[in-house]
């Protein structure tokens, strides 16, 4: 317990520190002069700067009617880089690069490390330029606090928390920890920062960082595919509960960040390399994102399929795309085992197994569906298959042995025929369809 407490102090320093002094302005002169060394940066791993216009002005409206001569703005987390000067900021973006848009609208001049900060999002620029407009108007219509920026920037503190460890492991650790009671991340932005707890080399880090940030803003952006919540969040999410016969909850909280966090290893014993199957044990680090790579490209080729299109085409509408969604997510598991060959028999017969379910009941709730699907074993009979031909056979087993004994109506029979559009579509398009 010592020798914990010996690396805590000297990892993690508490402080408090005025505004001017946190972002290195010198306001006993000119304040473009700098005579500290905070140099604050934004990391990778930080969610973008996305405070809402009510927030803003709360902040904006204390600042203006404080009377201590104090005024505490709450904590902050900050990770010291041992090789550069520089510091990190793990938790506190938000307050400070509003503060830093409010400095610079009451005085041009300021300069500070946060003003070079660039966001490739479009969403986070957006949010600047929005926030700029907020802060200038509100400046406009309460001039008092044209008169408070020597008062802001000497008499607002914040708590400083820097950890100093080199290999970020406690920066990542503050980060999911303090963010998982503030404003909820994502699943994906905390499985990005517990991974790149296990990467020991910064480089490595920011760069498996920047990756993963481009395929969180292109699967935000309008009109995109969300790769991440669609491959992870129901594809390789529900196959490797499926797998294991594990029922969950959609309700619970960071069910895909648990799912994909580094599985529990025995020290002495290493792990051996990755085989890229969707129901392996997950390493962690660099491992993982290799694993992510791999899926998203098997994704990208499995979304430009005929087979796909024509399920999105047809089944997107009422509760159909609940059945879609499980008709997809077996779907993929077969073209990760077998490719494109006879994937259009594949459909068919995965398609024809799970809208039983449908057929069958008048009224269905997704977590009964859920079960059904598992229970229909497709997922393991598609593992356990070595040919196309023993999964095909399999199924249209299953298929036989399967009678509907209500008469269809109603959205039941809206379904089946939207189902025979998909059989009819491909059937055409595949002169060599092996009908089921």
């Amino acid at each position: 317990m010592t020798r914990v407490l010996e690396k805590i102090e000297k990892d993690v320093i508490l402080r408090t520190e005025s505004l001017a002094t946190l972002l290195d302005i010198n306001c006993t002169n000119d304040f473009s002069q700098q005579s500290y060394n905070y140099n604050l940066s934004i990391p990778d791993y930080q969610r973008i700067y996305c405070w809402e216009e009510k927030q803003v002005i709360k902040l904006l409206e204390d600042l203006v009617n404080y009377t201590e001569r104090e005024f505490h703005l709450g904590n902050i987390i900050l990770h010291k880089v041992s090789n550069i000067e520089e510091h990190r900021i793990v938790d506190g973006q938000q307050r400070l690069v509003t503060l830093t848009l409010l400095l610079l609208c009451l005085d041009n001049s300021i300069e500070t490390s946060l003003l070079n900060q660039t966001f490739q999002s479009n969403e986070a620029q957006n949010y600047v330029a929005y926030n700029k407009f907020l802060i200038n108007d509100f400046c406009k219509k309460n001039p008092i606090i044209n008169y408070k920026i020597i008062d802001i920037l000497k008499n607002v503190k914040l708590s400083v928390l820097i950890i100093t460890d080199g290999n970020l492991d406690l920066a990542y650790t503050f980060f999911s920890n303090q963010n998982s009671r503030g404003k909820a991340l994502s699943d994906f932005d905390l499985l990005k920062a517990h991974h790149l707890r296990y990467i020991l080399i910064p480089e490595q880090a920011e760069h498996l960082a920047g990756r993963w940030d481009k395929i969180t803003l292109f699967s935000n952006q309008e009109g995109s595919l969300n790769i991440l919540n669609q491959l992870f969040g129901t594809y390789l999410f529900r196959l490797r509960k499926w797998m294991r016969k594990r029922e969950w909850s959609n309700d619970a909280k960071f069910k895909i960040k648990n799912e994909f966090e580094a599985a529990s290893i025995i020290p002495e014993i290493p792990a051996f390399g990755e085989q890229f199957n969707f129901n392996e044990s997950i390493q962690g680090g660099t491992h993982f994102f290799a694993y992510a790579d791999h899926f998203i490209f098997k994704f990208k080729t499995f979304v430009e399929t005929q087979e796909y299109k024509s399920l999105n085409k047809h089944l997107r509408y009422e509760k159909h795309w609940w059945f879609k969604e499980i008709i997809e997510s077996l779907l993929f598991s077969y073209f990760l085992k077998f490719g494109t060959i006879y994937l259009t028999e594949a459909l068919v017969g995965i398609g024809t197994v799970v809208s039983h379910h449908r057929y069958d009941n008048n009224r269905v709730n997704l977590k009964a569906l859920l079960k059904f699907a598992a229970d229909t074993e497709i997922v393991m009979m598609i593992d356990q298959a070595t040919s196309p031909t023993f999964f095909l056979a399999e199924i249209k087993d299953k298929i036989k042995s399967q009678r509907c004994s209500n008469p269809l109506a109603g959205t039941r029979e809206r379904y089946y025929y939207a189902f025979l559009k998909i059989n009819k579509e491909l059937a055409a398009t595949n002169t060599n369809f092996i009908n089921f």
